[in-house]
């Protein structure tokens, strides 16, 4: 499976969730690809932190990541008999990266927060999207609420965005951009967990670990459910 995470706006979360999609499938499958096309190379420092620190323990498992920029196809059609899974990493921008990450994704993963600067940089990215779409008939895309305050209540904000999102469906006559019911949360605990060369399903905070499995089912668990004995 090729998961794209993408968002046009930088400080999104893109690489927050790529490290811990990419920990959380290594506890499904062996052979996990991260592809960073972001020059920032969080997923690299990450797995410096990870490979230097868990080095000698035999129960930690490792991703495989590498550093993409420009036309990723070549890359990609090598890499995807390879591995059970890709996973994308993104820059905050639209780029060649990021469209060819798209047309070739089994899932797009679009992390977001219900402002109006985030929602208008969202519709934005859905005509492109959309038009991807028309060429990778079979993507599906995921929006999720990301680095939500935990001390706010948003409902209403998020129901605001949902209904935004229902009429940039309507506009655009789809039905392909669909809001995630669970959220993720501006934690302390992801920095930690990160600093310490831990995926957040390893590390010791349970909110957090709790809210992470909820999304990753929602995303991940039917397929995974689907491919058990693959």
């Amino acid at each position: 499976m090729v998961i794209t995470i993408a968002n046009e706006k930088g400080g999104s979360g893109k690489s927050t969730i790529a490290i811990n999609l990419a920990i959380k499938l290594l506890s499904f499958h062996q052979h996990i690809l991260v592809m960073d096309t972001d020059p920032q190379r969080s997923i690299e420092a990450f797995t410096n932190i990870r490979e230097e620190k868990f080095a000698q323990c035999e129960n930690v498992k490792h991703f495989t990541h590498n550093n993409l920029y420009g036309n990723i196809a070549q890359s990609l059609k090598q890499s995807i008999p390879l591995y059970e899974h890709i996973i994308i990493d993104t820059r905050g921008a639209d780029s060649v990266e990021s469209r060819k990450a798209m047309l070739y994704a089994d899932l797009l993963i679009i992390p977001t927060t219900p402002s109006q600067l985030d929602y208008d940089v969202l519709t934005n990215m859905f005509e492109r999207v959309k038009e991807i779409k028309d060429v990778n008939e079979h993507l599906q895309i995921a929006i999720v609420m990301n680095k939500l305050p935990t001390n706010l209540f948003l409902t209403k904000e998020i129901v605001e965005f949902q209904n935004a999102i229902n009429e940039a469906n309507k506009e655009l006559g789809s039905d392909d951009f669909k809001l995630l019911e669970h959220n993720l949360f501006d934690r302390i605990a992801y920095k930690r967990a990160i600093g310490e060369g831990l995926g957040i399903t390893e590390y010791s905070d349970m909110k957090a670990k709790d809210e992470f499995g909820a999304f990753f089912e929602e995303c991940l668990g039917q397929y995974l459910k689907a491919h058990k004995s693959a």
